[in-house]
């Protein structure tokens, strides 16, 4: 068994529950990590034995370039849906975080992160 992690993907979205937040937008980064059997890969050197981590990429970048949400919740599920339509089959879990940095609220913080996870087995 092995991971594979896509880190610090960054974004320009228009996503958010204010009004500002859409108009504005702001950076969202992503984090994906995808657990499966890499052995055969490993072994063979084709990249039909393991999941194209530049496809993940991609159908991330699609998604949220095209989309836009309320929550961020709702942007790590759609990730997660979308890795599984594309490459469940392979995968025994997926995991995705979203930060968002440009949150309208009092205080000193870095960033809001939410982090959801989905087993395919």
């Amino acid at each position: 068994m092995g991971k594979i992690r896509i880190n610090n993907m960054k974004f320009y979205t228009r996503n958010g529950v204010l009004p500002e937040e859409r108009v504005l937008g702001q950076q969202l980064e992503v984090d994906v990590e995808l657990t499966l059997a890499l052995e055969k890969a490993g072994k063979t050197d084709n990249v039909n034995d393991t999941v194209s981590y530049a496809e993940v990429n991609e159908k991330i970048m699609q998604r949220l370039n095209t989309s836009s949400f309320n929550l961020i919740e709702a942007v790590a599920s759609a990730i997660l849906d979308d890795i599984e339509i594309e490459h469940g089959q392979k995968l025994e879990q997926a995991l995705v975080r979203v930060r968002k940095y440009s949150v309208p609220m009092p205080g000193i913080f870095d960033n809001i992160e939410i982090e959801l996870e989905r087993s395919f087995l």
